[in-house]
């Protein structure tokens, strides 16, 4: 049995993704900032997939330390981990760059950085120690902001656009263990901020600027990661994955 841990993944994209992986039997571990609403979920998961999942406490804006209490309770479940899929994230909104606190502008850097990066490397480092460091991948869940921009948003675009950079470096740094490194970069996402802020005409609208016309999912966002940290993407690394309806086709300027 195949184990994967996933970041943020007791709801929207990152519950998506859980899923995904227990549906095809892989044991899986899943954080949330709140260790008990991640226990909860993994209890109700495993008891629907009849495979082992886990729910442990990780609090990316504080990866440095928090990473190593995850990974002593990883380690301490006795998991050997095939796959990490980084998705927990600080979307930055509405930060006016005149008037941000500079400490909230950092913490979008380092959640969606930082926290990436601190988990990646302890999964490659006990995937050397366990020998399964060959074939193992590790996926990270970015945006199309890494190249396209939104308004007041900057430190979640520089955050993606970070994301972006350290996929590829990583990829060089880890092909010599046989680690991949990948990133999926999604276009709109349909979660339940849809639901609570937007009316349904606001929702069409933003519909009708996709040309496939249909927002992702969390069951999309499951398929693709999965695809990313299995040998179906074999022998990508270091690529960015967009996932958008085609949004990013689009002619600048008009969308």
């Amino acid at each position: 049995m195949k184990s994967v841990l996933i970041t943020g993944a007791v709801r929207n994209s990152g519950l998506g993704i859980a899923k995904k992986f227990l549906k095809e039997g892989w044991q899986t571990v899943i954080t949330s900032r709140n260790e008990s609403d991640a226990k909860a979920v993994a209890a109700e998961l495993e008891k629907e997939f009849g495979v082992p999942c886990f729910g442990f406490g990780y609090s990316p804006l504080e990866a440095i330390t928090d990473t190593e209490k995850l990974f002593d309770k990883i380690e301490d479940a006795g998991i050997e981990l095939d796959s990490v899929i980084c998705n927990a994230a600080n979307l930055g909104r509405w930060m006016n760059p005149l008037t941000v606190d500079p400490t909230e502008w950092q913490n979008v850097l380092t959640t969606n950085v930082v926290g990436y990066f601190m988990p990646a490397r302890a999964a490659v480092n006990q995937m050397i120690r366990t020998g399964k460091a060959k074939g193992a991948t590790i996926v990270f869940v970015g945006s199309i902001n890494y190249k396209d921009a939104l308004p007041e948003r900057s430190g979640y675009v520089a955050s993606k656009g970070a994301i972006a950079s350290m996929t590829k470096a990583l990829a060089l740094d880890f092909a010599p263990y046989g680690v991949r490194v990948n990133c999926l970069a999604p276009g709109a996402i349909w979660t339940t901020r849809y639901d609570d802020e937007y009316d349904a005409a606001e929702i069409e609208s933003r519909k009708k600027k996709i040309p496939l016309g249909e927002f992702s999912t969390k069951e999309t966002m499951g398929n693709n990661a999965y695809f990313l940290a299995t040998d179906a993407s074999h022998p990508m690394t270091g690529s960015v994955m967009i996932v958008d309806g085609g949004s990013d086709a689009i002619m600048s300027g008009c969308f």
